[in-house]
C-alpha cells in the first residue's frame, strides 16, 4: 500500500515539474504582481535575469539609476539576498577616468605652518608627559616579601614556586598564600601589606601610581604618605585609593569590604565614589551586613596595637556611659507647630552639658593614652584642641536653647527641606551666633525676620542659616525652607499632632522622651517611587512582593529612668504583615534556649511560622519576580529531596545560634532546631548526603560527605565526616522535638545535660534580670551576648600591652540582651541595657585567634 502511494506522488511532482506555462500565462502573472507592487512593466523587460552573472551586468547602471523601475527593484531584491553580489557592487570603482580632473597647485602658508608645528611639538609634549606621569610601565621591583608565615608562591606566566623572606615581586608577578599562612610584603614607596591566608594578589606601576589588584582574599595595608601619585587597591567590583592611611580590604564570593582605621580612603563601585573615614567600612553587596570593625583586624600580626586602641576607646565609651542623661521630657510645644506633611520627625535632649562632659573625659583619656594620640594623629585632621573648642561653641549656645531640638524634614520631589527647631529661653542667641560660628565666605548666615522675608530663596550657603525669631530659632541650609517653617510657626497648630503618625510621636511623649526618632516609612517610599527609573520600579516591585512595602512607621526610642537605659523600636505595617514581614512569629516560650548553658558569650534565638509557609512565599515572591510559577523540580532533582515537604515541613518554627563554651582552640557553636518529626528529617538528610556524594563523584567541585551513626546509651549521635579527608565537620543528635548540631560530641551531650537539669540560660536569674519591663510574659526573639566569661581565658594567650587591653575590655563587658516580638500588623523590639559598647567589637579577634600565640605571628 505504502509503495502505490509513494509511486502515485511520484508522477505527481514530475508531472508538475513537465507543466511550463505558456508565454500568455507568464504574461499575465507578470501583471498582476506589477499591479500589487505599483509598477508599470509595460516596455520595460527585455531580457529574463536567470542568475547571479545577469544581476552583475546590470550593477553600473543600477548605480547610476539608470534602470527601468522594475528592473531595480529586482536587482535590489537580489542584493538582499546575495552576499556575493552585494560585495561585488560596493567593491566596484565608482570613479570617472573618461574626464580626468586638473589638480590645482598648492597654496603654502607659512604662518599656518608654523602654528601646526607649534601645536604638534605641544601635544608631543603633553603625550610625553602624561605617558610617564600615568601610563609608563617603570623598570624595577614593585615588592619585597618581608616575612611569612606558612607557606606563599610566586606565580609569574606559567611557573609558580615557594616564595622565602626577602623574595622580589616584578611587573605581572602574583602572590598566592596558602591556607593558615600570613605574608608581609613592602611596597617600593614604603608602603606595608598583610595578606591573609589563601589572598591572591599583584603588584604593578604606572607612572607615579601604584596599583595592587586582589584577586580574592584579604589584605591590611599601611599605606606610606605620598608627594605624588596613589596608592590603588583593585578587587573585582571596586577601586580604592588611599594616601597615608591603615585599611582593610577583603575580597569573597559576594563582593568587597573596606575598612578604615586611620586615615580616610575613596571608594569607587558601581558608579559611586564614597569617601570612608576612621570606623567607616562599605561593601560592595547588599548581602554582606556589616562586620565590627575588631574582625577585620583581628587576624593580623599588629592586632596587638588594633586591640589596644579598641580597650581605650572601649574605656572612654565606659566612662561617658556613666554620665547623667537629660531627664525626659512628656510634652512638647514644637510637635503640634511642625509641618502637617513632615515624614521625618527627630527629637534630642539638649545636649549641651552632656556633650561638655563627655569631651572632658575624652581629652582627659587622650592625654594618657599614647595609642589614642597616635590613632587620632593619624586618622583627624583637627586636633584636639580644635574639637575641645568647638564642643565650647556649642555649649554656650545651648545655653539659649529649651530643654529639646527637634528635625524635621518634610515636603516631597524639588520642595523636600531639612530643618533644626528649637525654642529659645533667653535672648542674645543671634549674637552668640554671630560671635561662635560666623565667618568670612562659609560661615554660618544669621538672620531675623525682617531679613528672611528679603532673602532670595534660591541661593545656598556652605554654613547654611539660622533664622533667630523671638521664641524660636531654625536652622536650614535652605532659604525656602526657612521661609516655610517660619510661615508655620507664625500660623500656630499646623494639624500634625492630631494626624496617626503625629499621634505615634505624641504617645511617645507621654512615655517619656529621652531621644526620639520617627519616620513615615509608607510616605517615603511612595515619594522615591515617583519617577523612578526601570531598574528602581523593578526593585519596588520586588519590594511590594516581599511584603516590607506594607510598612507604615517606624517609632524608635531611648530613654533613661534612674541611671537604666530603655530602648523601644516599633516597626508598623498598613494591614497584617505578610511574606516576609510575617516570618517573625508571634511571642511564644522559645524551647531552644533550654540547650544553652548561663555561661554562654552570644545565643540568638526565635521563632519563626511554619517553615513550609515560608517555603511557599518563597515560591510565591520567585514567581511573581519572573511572572510564572517557580518550578522547585530542578532544585530538588539536584538535592535529591523534596525541599519544601522533606525538609522545611519536618521542622519547627523554633531556631537558635550560639557560642556556649570554650573558644579556643575551636569555638563552641551551637545550632538547635525545632524538628517536628525526627525520623523523616534524618532521612533526608541521608538522601541529601547521598546526593551530595554522586554531585562530588560525578566531577562536581563540593567534597563528598557521609553521615556515621553511633549510640551512647539510648541516645543516638551521627557525624558529618568529609570523605576526601576524613574529618568530622559536625555532630548532631535529636532530643525533646529538637535537633542540636555542634563540632563536636562532647558539646552535645553539654547541651542535653543543660536541659535535662534545667540549668539553662534562660532559667538563670542574671538572664531575667537583664529583660526589658514590659507586659510580655515571651518573645519572639531574643539576642543575648556575654563576652567577659571569653575573654578570661583568652588572656592566656597574649602577653604584655595587648592582654592588659584585654583585661580592660574584659572589665568593662556588660551583658546585654535585646527582646523582639512580632503583633498581627507590626513587630516591636526593646532592651533595658545599654547596647552593643565595644563588647561585639572583641568578638572576631576571639574567634580569628585559633590556636595562635604570640609567638607563632609574625612580628616586625
Amino acid at each position: 500500500m505504502k509503495q502505490d502511494e509513494r509511486a502515485t506522488l511520484d508522477r505527481a511532482m514530475r508531472a508538475l515539474q513537465a507543466d511550463v506555462p505558456d508565454e500568455d500565462a507568464i504574461d499575465a502573472a507578470a501583471a498582476r504582481t506589477a499591479q500589487g507592487l505599483g509598477i508599470n512593466p509595460q516596455g520595460e523587460v527585455t531580457s529574463a535575469i536567470r542568475s547571479c552573472d545577469d544581476v552583475r551586468q546590470l550593477l553600473n547602471s543600477y548605480r547610476a539609476g539608470s534602470l527601468p523601475e522594475a528592473r531595480a527593484l529586482l536587482v535590489r531584491t537580489h542584493l538582499r539576498d546575495c552576499g556575493a553580489c552585494l560585495r561585488r557592487f560596493h567593491e566596484a570603482s565608482t570613479l570617472d577616468w573618461a574626464a580626468p580632473r586638473v589638480a590645482s597647485k598648492p597654496v603654502h602658508h607659512p604662518r599656518a605652518w608654523g602654528w601646526a608645528l607649534a601645536i604638534s611639538c605641544a601635544l608631543l609634549i603633553s603625550a610625553v608627559f602624561v605617558y610617564k606621569a600615568y601610563w609608563q610601565v617603570l623598570p624595577g621591583v614593585r615588592a619585597e616579601v618581608q616575612s611569612i608565615d606558612g607557606s606563599a608562591y610566586l606565580v609569574s606566566g606559567n611557573a609558580s614556586h615557594q616564595l622565602a623572606p626577602g623574595a622580589t615581586l616584578h611587573e605581572g608577578d602574583e602572590l598566592r598564600t596558602a591556607g593558615g599562612a600570613r605574608a608581609v610584603l613592602r611596597l617600593a614607596d614604603g608602603s606595608l601589606v598583610e595578606a591573609d591566608q589563601r589572598s591572591t594578589l599583584g603588584v604593578g606601576a604606572r607612572g607615579r601610581n601604584t596599583t595592587l589588584s586582589l584577586d580574592q582574599g584579604a589584605l591590611i595595608i599601611q599605606a606610606a604618605h605620598r608627594t605624588s601619585g596613589h596608592l590603588y587597591v583593585r578587587t573585582r567590583d571596586c577601586r580604592i585609593a588611599v594616601t597615608g592611611t591603615v585599611f582593610s580590604v577583603n575580597s569573597g564570593i559576594k563582593g568587597s569590604r573596606v575598612a578604615v582605621l586611620r586615615g580616610s580612603v575613596d571608594v569607587a563601585h558601581s558608579g559611586v565614589h564614597s569617601v570612608l573615614h576612621p570606623g567607616d567600612q562599605i561593601a560592595t553587596s547588599d548581602s554582606l551586613a556589616p562586620e565590627p570593625l575588631a574582625e577585620q583586624f583581628a587576624w593580623s600580626s599588629d592586632r596587638q596595637e588594633y586591640i589596644g586602641i579598641m580597650a581605650q576607646l572601649a574605656n572612654v565609651e565606659h566612662r561617658i556611659a556613666q554620665i547623667p542623661f537629660p531627664q525626659s521630657r512628656y510634652h512638647s510645644d514644637l510637635l503640634a507647630r511642625v509641618p502637617a506633611d513632615t515624614l521625618l520627625y527627630i527629637s534630642i535632649p539638649n545636649l549641651g552639658d552632656y556633650f561638655s562632659q563627655a569631651n572632658a573625659i575624652f581629652q582627659d583619656q587622650l592625654s594618657q593614652s599614647p595609642e589614642l594620640q597616635q590613632w587620632w594623629a593619624h586618622g583627624h585632621k583637627q586636633s584636639p584642641s580644635d574639637l575641645n573648642a568647638l564642643v565650647e561653641k556649642i555649649h554656650d549656645v545651648s545655653q539659649y536653647l529649651g530643654d529639646e531640638v527637634v528635625v524635621v524634614a518634610s515636603g516631597e520631589g524639588d520642595h523636600r527641606g531639612v530643618a533644626a527647631l528649637a525654642e529659645v529661653q533667653r535672648s542674645g542667641l543671634a549674637a552668640e551666633l554671630t560671635q561662635q560660628f560666623t565667618h568670612a565666605n562659609s560661615g554660618l548666615v544669621v538672620l531675623n525676620e525682617a531679613a528672611l522675608k528679603t532673602a532670595n530663596s534660591s541661593t545656598m550657603t556652605q554654613g547654611g542659616y539660622a533664622l533667630v525669631r523671638d521664641h524660636d530659632v531654625v536652622f536650614s541650609t535652605s532659604v525656602a525652607t526657612l521661609q516655610q517653617i517660619s510661615a508655620q510657626l507664625d500660623a500656630g497648630a499646623s494639624g500634625f499632632a492630631a494626624s496617626d503618625f503625629g499621634g505615634q510621636i505624641g504617645a511617645a511623649y507621654d512615655r517619656g522622651a529621652g531621644i526620639i526618632l520617627a519616620a513615615n516609612l509608607h510616605a517615603m517610599m511612595q515619594n522615591n517611587q515617583m519617577g523612578r527609573s526601570l531598574q528602581a520600579a523593578t526593585k519596588a516591585r520586588a519590594l511590594e512582593n516581599s511584603g516590607l512595602e506594607a510598612l507604615q512607621y517606624l517609632i524608635a526610642e531611648h530613654r533613661e529612668a534612674n541611671g537604666m537605659p530603655e530602648n523601644h523600636l516599633n516597626l508598623q505595617f498598613a494591614g497584617a504583615r505578610q511574606r516576609i514581614a510575617s516570618w517573625l512569629a508571634s511571642p511564644a516560650p522559645i524551647g531552644s534556649l533550654d540547650f544553652v548553658s548561663p555561661n554562654a558569650a552570644i545565643a540568638v534565638a526565635a521563632l519563626s511560622k511554619d517553615p513550609a509557609a515560608i517555603a511557599d512565599d518563597i515560591i510565591a515572591m520567585a514567581s511573581d519576580s519572573k511572572g510564572d510559577k517557580f518550578d522547585w523540580s530542578a532544585i530538588d532533582a539536584k538535592l535529591g529531596i523534596n525541599v519544601r515537604d522533606d525538609l522545611m515541613a519536618n521542622l519547627g518554627g523554633d531556631f537558635l545560634l550560639a557560642l556556649d563554651g570554650p573558644v579556643l582552640p575551636t569555638p563552641s557553636w551551637k545550632v538547635v532546631i525545632e524538628v517536628n518529626n525526627a525520623d523523616r528529617l534524618e532521612n533526608t538528610l541521608e538522601r541529601l548526603a547521598q546526593a551530595i556524594d554522586s554531585q562530588a563523584q560525578s566531577g562536581g567541585n563540593g567534597h563528598a560527605i557521609a553521615i556515621d551513626p553511633s549510640a551512647v546509651g539510648s541516645q543516638r549521635y551521627f557525624a558529618i565526616r568529609d570523605v576526601t579527608s576524613g574529618t568530622v565537620k559536625a555532630n548532631y543528635t535529636f532530643s525533646n522535638g529538637f535537633m542540636i548540631v555542634a563540632p563536636t560530641r562532647a558539646l552535645l551531650i553539654d547541651a542535653l545535660q543543660v536541659q535535662a537539669s534545667g540549668a539553662s540560660l534562660a532559667r538563670s536569674t542574671s538572664f531575667r534580670a537583664l529583660l526589658p519591663h514590659d507586659p510580655n510574659e515571651n518573645y519572639s526573639a531574643i539576642a543575648y551576648q556575654n563576652l567577659s566569661p571569653v575573654l578570661t581565658p583568652l588572656l592566656s594567650q597574649f602577653s604584655g600591652e595587648t592582654a592588659d587591653a584585654l583585661r580592660k575590655l574584659a572589665a568593662d563587658a556588660r551583658p546585654t540582651v535585646v527582646c523582639a516580638w512580632g503583633k498581627d500588623s507590626g513587630i516591636e523590639a526593646a532592651s533595658d541595657s545599654r547596647l552593643f559598647g565595644f563588647d561585639f567589637l572583641t568578638l572576631g579577634a576571639i574567634l580569628n585567634s585559633g590556636n595562635k600565640t604570640p609567638g607563632q605571628f609574625v612580628s616586625r
